[in-house]
C-alpha cells in the first residue's frame, strides 16, 4: 500500500499553512467560514496519524486494512485538491491585486471561494471521521483472535521479488577471481563464443560480482571491446538487445531498426576483435531468440559473455560452460557487512547493539541486500526500544527478502516514504536525475518546508537520506559534490511497486495502447504509440523518450488533479491549444519537441507552477507574455528554442532560483535582472548574449554562474534551422 502517512503529513502542512496567521487569513470575509473546517480537519489528521504505523505494518497480513488505507488515501487526495483550490484563489487575488492600475492600487481584489468549497470540505471531513473510526476498530480488533496469514498474498509477494541488485562487496573475492580466471583462459573447447552464467537468488550479489569482473584491469588487458546490457524481463526483443550492443560499442546512437541491418552493423564493428559482453538480469527462456542474438558474434576473434540470472533454465539454454552458482554469505561475512552499515565501519562498544544486531543479522538469512538495507535502517535508530521493535516484528515470521525490505520501508519517516514510493512509477533500472526528481517531489507536496531552508536544499537532504539508508545505489556526484544521479535496487523497486497497489504505474512495451488503472495516481509511459485515456485521479503523467506518437483521446484539462506533466512529441504540428487551461494544481511542466510558436496565454494563469522546462520546441521565438503571473516559479529552463529575448516582467519572479538558457539565440538579458532576489543559478550556454546588464551586480544570492560559448545571432539561427530541419 502506498504511503498514507506521507500524504497525511503533506495535508497537515497544507492545512496549517491556510490557518489564521498566514497571508490567506486576511484576504477575504469568507476566510472565517472556512477556518473552522480547516482546524477540524487538522485535528482529524493528527488522530489518524496515530494509527498509521501499525496499520501500514499490518497491511501485509490483513487485506481489510489495505482496503481501508486505499479508501483513506483517495479521500485524502480529494481534500488536498480542495485546499489547493483555495490556495490557488489566494494566489489569484495576489496577482490581480498587483496588476491593478496605479490609480486603483488601494483596492484589493476580493477572494471568492469556488462554488461549494465549504460543503466539499465538510463532506470530506465527515468521510475522514468514518474512515478514522474504522481504522481504530481494525486496530482494536488485533487481539480478538488468532491472526491468519493469507497464503495467496504470500505467494504473490514472493513472485514479484525477481530482479537483481548490487549489494556491498563482502565475501565475493574468491568468486571474482574464479570468474576472471575462467574468462581469461583460452576459449573453452576452442569456441569463438563462450558463455558463463552466474546463477543465484535475488539479492545475493550477482550483478555486483559481474561489475567487479567487468572493471578489473586484467579484463581490460585481455579484451578490445566491452559492453554491458541490462536485459530484464521487460521489453525483451533481439532487435533491442542488438541495437544496445551496437550503441554501447560505438558510443553513438544507432537509428537502424531492421534486425538484418543491425546484425550486419554489429559484425562490422567486432570483426577480428576480442569482445567481453555482460548480459545482466536475463529471464527469457527462448532458445531460438538466444541463438539469433548471438549469431553475429561469430565474426569476432573471441567473445566471452557473462550472464546473470535467477533462472536455472535460462542458464542451461545460454551457457557453454557449467553455471557459476552464488551462495549465501557466511555468518562471519554477514557480521562484517552488518557492522559496516549499522555502525559506520567503526567499532561499537554498546553491548545491547551488538547483542540485538547479531540476532537481526541471523534473521536476514545470509542475503547481502537484506543485511545492507536493515543495517542502514538501524544506523538511524538510536535507542534500544527501536532495535527491539524491529527484532520482534511479526513480519520476520513471513520470511522472504521482500518482507525484510518492507520492514525498512515502514520504518522510514513519513516524508521519505512518499518520496521513495514515487520512484516506483519509473521503469526498472531507471537512472533518476536528482534535480528533476526533487522538482517532481515538490510538485506533489512531499517536501515539507523547514524554516528558511529552500525546497531544493531540503529535497537534496531527502535524496541523501535515502542514499544513506542504502535504498538508492549507483550514486553519481557533480563537480560541486552534489548528488546528481541515482538508481533503485531492483528488488526495492519490486517491493515499492507491490506496496503502491497500482497507484504508481508504468507501461512500456512496444506498440502499446495504455488504459490506466482506476486508482492510478502517477503514470509513466514509454511506448512507440500511446493512446491516452484521461484518468480523473491522475497526479503525474510522464511520457518517456521512445514515444513516437502521443494521442490524447480527449482534452488533457479533464485531469484536473494533475500536478506534474512531462510530454514529448516527435511530430511537427502537435499543439496543445487549451489543454492546460483548467489545471489549477499544475506545478511541474516539461515539454519537448512540440511545434509551438509561443506558449498559450492561459499558461500565465497557472499560479502554482514551480518548474517550467521547454526543450527542442524550436518554433518558439517569443516567450510568454505575463510570465510575472507565475508567482510560484522557481526553475525555468529553455533549450534549443529560437527565443531571442526574455521579457522584463520576468524580473518580478521573486522565488525564481534557477534560470537556464541553452542553445537559444538569446541576444540580451532583462535590464532589471538584478531584481531576481532569490536567483541562485544563472546558466547561458551557446547563446548570443554579449553584454551583462548593470543591475547584474545586485544578484546577492547568486552562487553559480555559467556563461559558455557565446555565438553571433546569425550563426545561431542558421545552426538551429539546420539542426531542427524536419
Amino acid at each position: 500500500m502506498g504511503s498514507i502517512s506521507g500524504v497525511i503529513s503533506s495535508l497537515s502542512s497544507l492545512a496549517a499553512k491556510l490557518l489564521p496567521g498566514t497571508s490567506s487569513s486576511s484576504t477575504s470575509d469568507e476566510s472565517p467560514i472556512i477556518e473552522p473546517e480547516l482546524k477540524r480537519l487538522l485535528r482529524m489528521l493528527e488522530r489518524i496519524k496515530v494509527t498509521l504505523r501499525d496499520a501500514e505494518e499490518r497491511v501485509i497480513r490483513d487485506r481489510s486494512v489495505m482496503l481501508w488505507l486505499m479508501e483513506l488515501k483517495e479521500v485524502a487526495y480529494a481534500v488536498e485538491d480542495v485546499f489547493d483550490e483555495y490556495q490557488y484563489e489566494v494566489l489569484r487575488v495576489e496577482v490581480e491585486t498587483r496588476n491593478t492600475s496605479a490609480e486603483n492600487s488601494h483596492k484589493r481584489k476580493k477572494l471568492e471561494l469556488p462554488d461549494g468549497m465549504v460543503d466539499r470540505i465538510k463532506e470530506t471531513t465527515n468521510r475522514f471521521d468514518e474512515i478514522s473510526n474504522n481504522l481504530v476498530a481494525l486496530h482494536r480488533r488485533e487481539d480478538d483472535g488468532p491472526q491468519h496469514r493469507n497464503d495467496q498474498m504470500r505467494l504473490t509477494i514472493t513472485s514479484v521479488t525477481s530482479d537483481t541488485v548490487e549489494p556491498a562487496i563482502f565475501g565475493r573475492s574468491s568468486e571474482k577471481e574464479n570468474l576472471i580466471d575462467l574468462l581469461c583462459s583460452n576459449s573453452y573447447n576452442g569456441d569463438i563464443v563462450s558463455v558463463v552464467a552466474i546463477v543465484g537468488f535475488g539479492g545475493l550479489g550477482k550483478t555486483t560480482v559481474a561489475q567487479l569482473v567487468y572493471n578489473d584491469p586484467r579484463m581490460r588487458q585481455k579484451f578490445d571491446l566491452f559492453c554491458w546490457i541490462h536485459v530484464s524481463s521487460v521489453d525483451f526483443t533481439v532487435e533491442r538487445l542488438t541495437k544496445e550492443v551496437v550503441e554501447s560499442i560505438t558510443g553513438n546512437i544507432c537509428g537502424i531498426k531492421n534486425l538484418s541491418a543491425l546484425q550486419a552493423k554489429l559484425r562490422e564493428e567486432i570483426v577480428g576483435k576480442k569482445v567481453f559482453l555482460v548480459l545482466d538480469d536475463v529471464w527469457h527462456e527462448n532458445r531460438s531468440a538466444w541463438e539469433l542474438f548471438r549469431f553475429p558474434f561469430f565474426s569476432a576473434k573471441l567473445v566471452k559473455i557473462l550472464v546473470t540470472t535467477r533462472s536455472g533454465p535460462v542458464a542451461q539454454i545460454m551457457q557453454t560452460v557449467p553455471s557459476f552458482h552464488l551462495s549465501y554469505l557466511t555468518e562471519e561475512q554477514c557480521w562484517q557487512l552488518f557492522q559496516r552499515y549499522a555502525f559506520g565501519g567503526v567499532n561499537c562498544d554498546e553491548e545491547w547493539k551488538l547483542r540485538i544486531g547479531k540476532q537481526i543479522m541471523v534473521k536476514c538469512s545470509g542475503s547481502p541486500l537484506a543485511l545492507k538495507v536493515i543495517a542502514s535502517l538501524l544506523r538511524h535508530e538510536k535507542n534500544v526500544e527501536s532495535w527491539k521493535e524491529i527484532l520482534e516484528s511479526e513480519l520476520w515470521d513471513l520470511h522472504g527478502i521482500y518482507l525484510i525490505l518492507h520492514i525498512s520501508y515502514i520504518r522510514l519517516p513519513a516524508y521519505l516514504k512518499s518520496c521513495l514510493l514515487y520512484c516506483s512509477m519509473f521503469p526498472m533500472d531507471y537512472i533518476y536525475d536528482v534535480e528533476e526528481l526533487i522538482q517532481l517531489w515538490a510538485a506533489q507536496g512531499y517536501i515539507e518546508p523547514k524554516g528558511r531552508r529552500g525546497i531544493e536544499e531540503i529535497g537534496r537532504e531527502y535524496a541523501k537520506q535515502l542514499s544513506d539508508r542504502s535504498l538508492f545505489e549507483d550514486q553519481r556526484y557533480n563537480a560541486e559534490n552534489l548528488l546528481c544521479e541515482v538508481k533503485l535496487h531492483g528488488l526495492i523497486h519490486d517491493m515499492l511497486q507491490s506496496n503502491s497497489q497500482g497507484e504508481c504505474y508504468s507501461r512500456f512495451p512496444e506498440h502499446s495502447i495504455s488504459r490506466f488503472p482506476e486508482h492510478a495516481y502517477h503514470v509513466y509511459v514509454d511506448a512507440e504509440v500511446v493512446k491516452f485515456f484521461p484518468c480523473s485521479s491522475l497526479r503525474t503523467l510522464i511520457v518517456g523518450n521512445r514515444v513516437k506518437n502521443f494521442l490524447i483521446d480527449s482534452d488533457i484539462s479533464e485531469i484536473q488533479s494533475l500536478r506534474a506533466v512531462k510530454l514529448k512529441s516527435e511530430y511537427h504540428g502537435t499543439e496543445f491549444h487549451n489543454s492546460f487551461g483548467n489545471l489549477k494544481h499544475l506545478r511541474f511542466i516539461s515539454l519537448q519537441s512540440f511545434s509551438l510558436r509561443k506558449l498559450p496565454e492561459y499558461v500565465r494563469d497557472l499560479y502554482n507552477v514551480q518548474t517550467l522546462i521547454l526543450s527542442e520546441c524550436h518554433d518558439i521565438m517569443e516567450f510568454l507574455n505575463g510570465i510575472e503571473n507565475l508567482v510560484s516559479l522557481r526553475f525555468l529552463s529553455l533549450s534549443n528554442c529560437l527565443i531571442q529575448k526574455l521579457p522584463e516582467s520576468i524580473c518580478y519572479l521573486k522565488y525564481l532560483k534557477v534560470l537556464r538558457v541553452i542553445s537559444c539565440p538569446l541576444v540580451e538579458l532583462p535590464q532589471q535582472i538584478g531584481n531576481l532576489a532569490s536567483l541562485e543559478e544563472l546558466e547561458l550556454e551557446y547563446c548570443c548574449v554579449t553584454a551583462i546588464p548593470v543591475s547584474f551586480c545586485q544578484l546577492k544570492t547568486l552562487r553559480r554562474l555559467r556563461i559558455f560559448a557565446s555565438k553571433t545571432f546569425n550563426e545561431m539561427v542558421v545552426n538551429r534551422k539546420q539542426t531542427f530541419k524536419p
